[in-house]
């Protein structure tokens, strides 16, 4: 482990630790260790410096892993740009909507899609999270084991299809747009670290080209007087007057529908996997959620501010299982980042898992500890160590949208459902891998009816496996 200098907003200098993982092997790097444990690779990086080296294949990138560092890349997206062989990927499969963009056409995109995440916006959106959410919770028996992300999955889905195209999603089609997108960014990934993007490639991709474009044909088709947010795409206008091309309203829509489904199904099911290993803040956020909806209704926009534990449960799963856990950037100039030079086209690795996992930025953190998220604490961290909707002028556009379906989502459920380890299935907290949402490899609870507690006490199970 080496040291460099810095200077930190013109402070004084301040040293920085660079060094690289062990175990690199020739040609591949640490790409084996990398695929064969993603999150204890990661979880790794911050013990061997402020600005680690991982080499990938032939790819020699930089990780930040202190907050200053941290906070010039966030910041500077005009330097550190979304680009490069990852990124050339991606936009086979989602153009070069907001997503995927670089900077040169993040602003004028960002800014005519913003009106539609006002308040006044959200609010009527949040009434499809409610009647979902109504409908999911619904949709289980007691004693019912349910896999778990593909069932968050659908609500998501359902819930952005409707708020974005004003339509209803069918199992089938979510179905098939899980799979399209899985297959997919599985492949791209291959891609880029030079594998065979395997059999089903070529075809995901031209499944997700199709279903959007009937999708959009479909909107269309309807004629004026729509009021979701896809009407509002197309009556956007730039600071020029000029509207939204149907190439962009295509990319605009394909990104919103991976961002609005696989991120929220994600932190849904990692949150119900960590309040199954904890009882007792199950315990405490269903005695928040009782007291917040009354005889079990389904939760409200309106409810939102009644339910602060219940978003801290959710913030620090997001913070222990980050769904963009990988958000890579390209440098366009020659820049100066802890000390060291990176050249023009140099790649960084800008992990929010690697943040989350660094005690000198969380304390014990790998500990589940929502209460870390109550105002007085939360104000003492870093300001840059947090990312679970990225940060900087690139943070989620959608944020305040994903925070308040997760909450509706899951104070619903909770209000009705008491989840349990499924009986006779050890609990696989793996990631699944060579994917660009960081979810659960398989997860299977059971559900018990709430207002059958003598059956819920008989039906419990010990918790079959770590947090």
């Amino acid at each position: 482990m080496t040291s460099s200098s810095s200077s930190a907003r013109g402070a004084a200098s301040t040293p920085y630790l660079h060094g690289s993982p062990p175990g690199a092997l020739p040609v591949l790097g640490h790409l084996p260790a990398l695929v064969r444990d993603p999150a204890r690779f990661l979880a790794r990086l911050h013990r061997y410096g402020d600005l680690v080296e991982v080499r990938l294949g032939p790819n020699r990138l930089v990780a930040p892993c202190h907050p200053e560092l941290l906070r010039q890349v966030y910041a500077d997206d005009r330097t550190f740009d979304k680009g490069g062989p990852v990124y050339g990927r991606f936009r086979e499969i989602l153009g070069n909507g907001l997503a995927t963009c670089v900077h040169a056409d993040h602003r004028r995109q960002r800014r005519m899609l913003q009106p539609e995440f006002r308040p006044d916006r959200l609010a009527a959106y949040a009434e499809v999270m409610t009647r979902e959410a109504e409908l999911l919770a619904g949709s289980w028996r007691h004693g019912d084991v349910v896999d778990v992300f593909p069932a968050c999955y659908r609500f998501t889905l359902r819930v952005v299809t409707r708020t974005l195209l004003g339509t209803e999603a069918p199992d089938v089609l979510s179905d098939r747009l899980q799979h399209a997108f899985e297959t997919a960014f599985a492949g791209a990934l291959r891609r880029v670290v030079r594998l065979p993007a395997g059999p089903g490639y070529r075809t995901a991709v031209r499944t997700l080209e199709r279903t959007v474009a009937d999708l959009v044909r479909d909107h269309r088709a309807h004629g004026p007087g729509r009021t979701d947010l896809l009407a509002g795409l197309l009556a956007a206008r730039d600071d020029d007057g000029r509207p939204l091309s149907d190439t962009e309203v295509h990319d605009q829509v394909v990104a919103l529908l991976l961002a609005g489904t696989e991120t929220t199904a994600s932190q849904l099911s990692w949150t119900l996997r960590l309040l199954t290993a904890h009882p007792e803040v199950l315990s405490a956020v269903q005695t928040e959620v009782d007291a917040a909806l009354p005889g079990g209704r389904p939760a409200r926009w309106t409810d939102l501010p009644h339910l602060p534990r219940t978003d801290r449960v959710l913030t620090e799963a997001l913070r222990l299982y980050p769904p963009g856990w990988v958000l890579l950037r390209t440098c366009t100039r020659e820049t100066e980042l802890g000390g060291r030079t990176l050249p023009r086209g140099g790649q960084v690795l800008l992990s929010p898992y690697v943040a989350h996992h660094n005690p000198r930025i969380f304390a014990d953190p790998d500990r589940f500890d929502p209460d870390r998220w109550l105002p007085e604490r939360a104000a003492a961290l870093p300001r840059w160590g947090f990312a679970g909707f990225a940060n900087g002028p690139r943070q989620c556009l959608g944020a305040d949208y994903a925070r308040a379906e997760a909450v509706i989502a899951l104070a619903t459920v909770l209000a009705r459902w008491h989840p349990l380890p499924a009986p006779g299935r050890r609990p696989d907290d793996r990631p699944v891998r060579l994917t660009t949402v960081l979810r659960p490899h398989r997860l299977h609870l059971r559900v018990l009816d709430r207002e059958r507690p003598a059956a819920r006490t008989r039906d419990r199970r010990p918790d079959a496996g770590p947090a």
